[in-house]
């Protein structure tokens, strides 16, 4: 392979804008003697619960643990079904199998990249508690269609959006619908938004019921 082109530079897994406000703000961060919890990640959460136009936000360690709690809030277990996407981060199928319940994997659209809910009541079964939907690459679901299905069946509807932070489906923000009991972001330095890493800063669990 030796007239095989390489690079001269790295090529970074991510890019993140990073500017002067941001590098103060961590500076700032800092200098106030919170570099976990504290008023910053209150704020986050006040400003990101407004943002999305919802009653509750809890700012986590990452999307990971955000999915892990949605399904333990759910009280989803061993014998459960869960149904999500055959495309997606390994941690959307391992929290599941994590709770001792099984993953149903739903194929594609091949256009989108997202779960096909065409093929969702295929594997729909009497142990079926959830579905999962992922948004791809910052594009939604086609939501109206799962919750449909969700209804009809009496499954509850947890938004994976890890890749959507901003986006809009139907003229409302990802995760603002009620009609999904909790929607979960991803703040990683790959992600559309990104808050770096650290305790309770990279990804959010959202809880969109109405209390």
């Amino acid at each position: 392979m030796k007239d095989r082109p390489r690079r001269e530079t790295f090529l970074p897994f991510s890019r993140p804008m990073i500017g002067e406000e941001e590098i103060a703000g961590v500076v700032d961060t800092l200098r106030s003697g919170w570099v976990t919890t504290g008023p910053k990640a209150a704020r986050f959460e006040e400003e990101l619960k407004a943002f999305n136009g919802v009653p509750h936000c809890l700012a986590l360690l990452n999307a990971t643990t955000g999915l892990e709690m949605t399904l333990g809030a759910l009280g989803i277990g061993p014998g459960d079904e869960v149904i999500t996407t055959a495309h997606t981060f390994v941690c959307t199928v391992s929290n599941v199998v994590l709770r001792g319940a099984v993953p149903l994997l739903v194929d594609v659209e091949p256009d989108t990249m997202n779960l096909d809910a065409d093929r969702i009541e295929e594997r729909i079964t009497p142990r079926t508690k959830a579905i999962v939907p992922v948004h791809y690459g910052g594009l939604p679901c086609r939501m109206e269609r799962i919750w449909e299905i969700a209804a009809r069946h009496g499954l509850a509807v947890i938004e994976d959006a890890a890749h959507t932070m901003g986006a809009r489906y139907a003229g409302n923000r990802i995760g603002s619908d009620p009609r999904s009991v909790f929607s979960v972001y991803s703040f990683h330095p790959n992600k559309n938004m990104t808050t770096l890493e650290g305790a309770r800063s990279p990804s959010t669990m959202r809880d969109t019921r109405r209390t």
